[in-house]
């Protein structure tokens, strides 16, 4: 089955810039010029004034502070990197600093300094909920799950009614196979907001995979009630009807999946089992020849073609088909063999009949 499940971290990369603090000094006034500026979506014009502001006041943490914001901004990270470190050194417990510190370097791919900032953040302000969740994202983005869940346990304390942070627990718990806490935080989270149409839809996974596939196709069906082109939808919707039994549900699904997707091997390999299970064996084999030029070292699809060659009377063909399926993945033979000498009684018996 396939997962494709997203992380929406929420405040990912957010930078907050303070509130003018009127002060009677010259810095401070220019300070407070340099902000509305920034307000205003100058920030080119805005550091020229933060430049000003330094230069009156050199140790003006709030100057160096706002001016890496609008550095980061422009996308000079390096630069903003620079200016909140120089803000750190004038004050060591500016949460803020230490949290936009951390975005630039997560933008610049520098995953240990990020880290180590999001967490001062959190030291210097235990209640920041940003931190606990750009952390908890980050755990998540290098496969450390249950420190992901650590995290996002922690700003729902702070913050028990945000459905983002439900979400992204639940996506860790899905990452460990948890399905049963996955699919409490994704309540959660649609409870909180019934348009966070991921969480319908990795709630849909978890409940396929723990073996709930009526619940999995409900959730799908209202993924697709907010996303009619969701090609993903159609195919996992697709896989829990195959699971019932509804095989001609199945293809429908396939099918909708392929017509907004028509490069998806994985949906014609499926679509081409659920023709076998009903009987459509040409058109079982034509997705499992679709699926071949899709993959063409996929070697299952030459065994599940090679069982349909079987039902055609192709014999020579299906043993072309079994011999390259072998040839590809050896550790095939034990497992399908009984699956192809079951397709062969099968045709005796329909010829007989």
């Amino acid at each position: 089955m396939r997962f494709i499940g997203r992380i929406v971290p929420l405040a990912a990369l957010v930078v907050f810039i303070a509130a003018p603090r009127v002060r009677c000094g010259e810095a401070e006034i220019i300070l407070n010029q340099a902000i509305a500026l920034h307000d205003a979506g100058k920030p080119k014009e805005a550091i020229e004034l933060y430049d000003k502001a330094i230069k009156a006041n050199p140790r003006l943490a709030e100057a160096y502070y706002n001016r890496g914001n609008a550095y980061y901004d422009l996308g000079q990270d390096q630069q903003a990197i620079k200016d909140y470190s120089r803000a750190i050194r004038l004050n060591p417990k500016d949460a803020e600093a230490y949290f936009n510190r951390a975005n630039a370097y997560r933008r610049l791919k520098n995953d240990a300094m990020a880290l180590q900032d999001y967490t001062a953040a959190i030291k210097s302000d235990p209640n920041d909920v940003r931190s606990y969740v750009n952390r908890g994202s980050l755990h998540f983005a290098r496969n450390r799950y249950e420190s992901a869940i650590k995290d996002f346990s922690a700003a729902l304390k702070v913050s028990p009614e945000d459905p983002e942070i439900y979400y992204n627990r639940g996506n860790a718990h899905l990452a460990l196979n948890q399905s049963e806490g996955a699919i409490q935080d994704y309540d959660a989270a649609v409870r909180l907001d019934p348009k966070l149409t991921d969480a319908y839809y990795n709630r849909g996974i978890a409940h396929a995979l723990s073996g709930q596939h009526e619940q999995a196709i409900a959730d799908f069906d209202e993924v697709l009630s907010q996303r009619p082109q969701s090609a993903d939808a159609f195919y996992n919707r697709g896989l829990s009807q195959a699971e019932l039994g509804r095989h001609e549900a199945a293809v429908e699904d396939f099918s909708e999946a392929l017509r907004i997707n028509p490069e998806d091997a994985q949906a014609n390999h499926n679509r081409g089992l659920a023709y076998l299970r009903t009987g459509a064996y040409n058109r079982a084999a034509r997705d499992f020849s679709e699926t071949i030029r899709l993959r063409p070292r996929n070697a299952e699809a030459y065994v599940y073609r090679g069982i349909a060659r079987i039902y055609q009377d192709k014999d020579k063909e299906a043993e072309l088909d079994f011999q390259k399926a072998f040839q590809l993945d050896p550790a095939l033979r034990k497992k399908i063999q009984p699956l192809i000498n079951e397709a062969r009684e099968q045709r005796k018996r329909l010829e007989t009949d």
